[in-house]
């Protein structure tokens, strides 16, 4: 089940950068497969100390993860978790994963000579909802986002922001919910959409009343992010993660 998500999500991200690249002249159409044409400006030059240090991260987030998942499964095995407490459980593995993979990705493009920039940018320093979303998750979604939605509604921001997060929510219900359903015929339809839709509600809330306040701002995008995870960290991710106890 795992590779069929894999598959699924493959097959989408590639249509999505094939209209990135369509829209903006690309410099290297392969590469804008991975990355949207905004995201190229900070792909570097692959020099030797880069490398070392790509190679040393790439270890430590795959052996991070693996450890990581292992302990999981074992509380999943020995206390039986399940229902929202497993989508808790299993919200830092879609970082961790997040971040092996990212990392796996660019040690694979290291021979052509270049360092993509990471998916996550310190995810934990975020200030806000928006910080978190536009600045510090999956960096090269967000660019994307910003080419083929922000820039042209740029006099629209409120619809911008609604429109990300609906395209957000049915690219994870196609990814994850649509291929769960295929596969099990369960139907959690519809819990992708209520989390993007919740986090376009706490955005436009943080905008509307939390401006001056960052402290609050910090612990309210955290309360926006983590607290309805198990949306989005259900039964179809946690499979996809292995973490599901009925096995994959």
């Amino acid at each position: 089940m795992t590779c069929a998500f894999g598959a699924a999500m493959i097959v989408l991200v590639m249509i999505l950068k094939i209209v990135s690249a369509s829209q903006r002249r690309a410099p290297d159409f392969w590469l804008t497969l991975l990355l949207s044409v905004d995201s190229m400006r900070r792909v570097r030059p692959a020099n030797r100390s880069l490398v070392l240090s790509a190679l040393a991260r790439c270890v430590s987030s795959v052996v991070g993860f693996a450890a990581v998942w292992l302990a999981c499964w074992q509380v999943v095995k020995c206390t039986g978790a399940s229902g929202i407490w497993l989508g808790w459980l299993g919200a830092p593995m879609v970082w961790l994963m997040g971040e092996a993979l990212g990392d796996l990705t660019r040690v694979t493009l290291l021979p052509t000579g270049r360092l993509m920039p990471h998916p996550h940018s310190n995810v934990f320093a975020s200030r806000s909802v928006a910080d978190f979303w536009g600045r510090r998750w999956n960096v090269w979604m967000s660019d994307w986002f910003r080419q083929i939605v922000f820039h042209p509604l740029h006099q629209h921001p409120v619809f911008a922001v609604i429109l990300v997060f609906v395209l957000s929510g049915i690219v994870h219900e196609l990814v994850i919910n649509l291929v769960l359903w295929l596969l099990t015929g369960r139907n959690l339809l519809g819990s992708m959409m209520a989390y993007f839709g919740l986090q376009a509600a706490g955005l436009l809330a943080e905008r509307a009343w939390l401006a001056g306040h960052p402290r609050l701002k910090r612990f309210f995008a955290w309360l926006v992010v983590i607290g309805p995870a198990p949306l989005i960290v259900n039964e179809g991710m946690l499979r996809a993660l292995q973490l599901w106890p009925e096995g994959p």
